[in-house]
């Protein structure tokens, strides 16, 4: 069964052109016969710092082979921060919600949103039942939409947003009083209410494309369910 591995890192102060050149050196690592099956890096446009990657992995054991051979001492690299601190890393083992997914992945989207979101235990299930209905009420004008849970701890998730531009999410940034993803992410059900959420952070993104080109596009049905250096 395919994971998903959703990583943050946050470059060092004045050591971005460089990071980036290792990422596209370390690229040529993450091919297909070792288990990658779809791979995208996504930049923070206010703060260039912090990189965002998604992985699809043909298993965690992909993975953590992987994350063996680039960092050569660990296989769990959720902890690379420790080892290769000190900048901060975060990361994640994910699994898609399929029935959430809209759109296909396009290099022409060219605004992504990441949330990053904790489901308050005691409302998870009104969350999940207020969030698929709101995802079917405006699937039709969402280009692309993928939500990703933890697959240690399912309240934990990361949705990633895709429109063409800034304009195309404007167009869609209010519904019924709300922003956009406030709707989709939240749980929020009036303005002046409370959340579903036991915390919550985005980031506005720009695809970020390396010297290496992975050949698969996105699987059909998604999952059952790093820097250089790094193995995410």
């Amino acid at each position: 069964m395919s994971i998903f591995s959703i990583c943050t890192s946050f470059v060092a102060q004045g050591q971005l052109g460089e990071t980036l050149s290792a990422l596209a050196a370390a690229e040529g690592e993450f091919t297909a016969d070792k288990g990658v099956r779809f791979r995208k890096f996504v930049q923070c446009t206010i703060q260039p710092h912090v990189i965002w990657t998604a992985t699809e992995w043909e298993s965690e054991g992909h993975h953590n082979d992987a994350a063996q051979s680039i960092m050569k001492t660990r296989r769990d690299d959720r902890i690379a921060s420790i080892q290769f601190g000190p900048e901060p890393y975060f990361e994640i083992f994910c699994n898609e919600e399929i029935g959430l997914r809209v759109g296909q992945y396009s290099d022409e989207w060219r605004y992504i949103v990441v949330a990053h979101g904790l489901i308050g235990a005691k409302a998870r299930q009104q969350y999940a039942r207020l969030r698929s209905d709101r995802v079917a009420r405006v699937a039709g004008r969402i280009p692309w939409l993928r939500i990703y849970h933890n697959r240690y701890n399912a309240d934990d998730f990361v949705a990633l947003l895709g429109f063409r531009n800034e304009d195309a999410f404007g167009s869609l940034r209010d519904i019924e009083g709300l922003r956009l993803e406030e709707y989709l992410f939240t749980g929020l059900r009036t303005p002046l209410g409370m959340s579903y959420l036991a915390n919550y952070n985005q980031f506005v993104c720009a695809p970020l494309t390396l010297a290496t080109q992975h050949p698969a596009g996105e699987s059909p049905g998604g999952s059952d369910t790093e820097s250089a250096g790094r193995g995410c």
